[in-house]
């Protein structure tokens, strides 16, 4: 059996089980292994040993439908998560900001577009919290009201301009 996971480094053997099906055993990095059975009507049983246990902790039967779809899902990824330097980059350039309205605030009653705090500013409001709930991605038609706590993404300059504008 050829394997894919051979180029990380990860062993999986392959056991003939006589009247059963194939066998899959894989050690896991955390400890414990996971086996595989494969029957010849398709379904597939896996089970989980911890380190040093004789006896699996888990065991999951699947049938055929169910195996390929959770092949699908633990399939290799089609769109690749950013290098972890990568986004770190990207994201030391940016901050996030909660801001409560307060009584003095100018733009308590004020529209979202009405204040103009991107343009103003270059911050963004991504989120406003008010009486326990989140209004995500508000439109410029959401309009503040004292109390509103504002979430904002920008650099720090502009994070720093959006509390101004909202102290007033």
């Amino acid at each position: 059996m050829e394997d894919p996971a051979s180029a990380n480094d990860i062993e999986v053997r392959e056991v003939t089980l006589p009247g059963v099906g194939k066998k899959y055993v894989m050690g896991l990095r955390a400890g414990g292994t996971l086996a595989v059975v494969v029957r010849p009507d398709g379904e597939r049983q896996l089970h989980h040993f911890l380190a040093h246990g004789d006896r699996p902790r888990d065991v999951v039967r699947v049938d055929a439908d169910e195996a390929q779809q959770l092949a699908n899902l633990l399939g290799r990824p089609q769109v690749q998560a950013p290098d972890a330097e990568d986004l770190e980059l990207l994201l030391g350039a940016l901050e996030i900001d909660w801001v409560t309205l307060g009584d003095g605030s100018p733009l308590a009653g004020r529209a979202l577009g009405a204040s103009q705090m991107r343009q103003r500013t270059g911050a963004s409001v991504i989120a406003v919290l008010r009486s326990g709930r989140a209004l995500a991605n508000p439109d410029v038609a959401t309009v503040f009201e004292v109390g509103d706590t504002l979430l904002l993404i920008g650099s720090p300059a502009q994070t720093d301009a959006a509390r101004a504008l909202i102290a007033g």
